[in-house]
């Protein structure tokens, strides 16, 4: 049955799939639509990805290439092989750390050292 359904409807690549400004996602046995400027972080766990926006968490079951595929890459960066970044969201850079406030509330996310020149490059350019 999986294969019928692949060869039927083959996965989106990176070049077809659009990025919008929402993101639509299942979890919790229901299909979520999300707004990208909502969306604070992404962090891996195992084969799911936490998503955290201003007003909760979601859990899904999705890759972290799948993630940054689907979003605008204007907006998000991937900051570590774990998390995922939007950029409008990040309050202070110190060290290999990110630190994102929101609402009084601040989150601390690491820098890889493999991501650490990307995220310089895009935040200076």
């Amino acid at each position: 049955m999986r294969q019928a359904l692949t060869n039927y409807m083959p996965p989106m690549s990176a070049e077809r799939m659009p990025q919008t400004d929402n993101l639509m996602i299942k979890a919790n046995y229901q299909l979520i639509q999300l707004k990208t400027d909502d969306i604070l972080f992404i962090k891996a766990l195992a084969d799911y990805v936490i998503i955290k926006t201003t007003t909760g968490k979601y859990i899904t079951l999705s890759t972290m290439k799948e993630m940054c595929d689907a979003l605008p890459k204007d907006k998000f960066i991937r900051t570590h092989r774990s998390f995922i970044v939007n950029m409008n969201k990040i309050h202070l850079i110190k060290g290999s750390s990110i630190t994102i406030t929101d609402n009084n509330v601040q989150f601390t996310v690491p820098i890889g050292r493999v991501y650490k020149k990307a995220l310089k490059a895009t935040l200076n350019s």
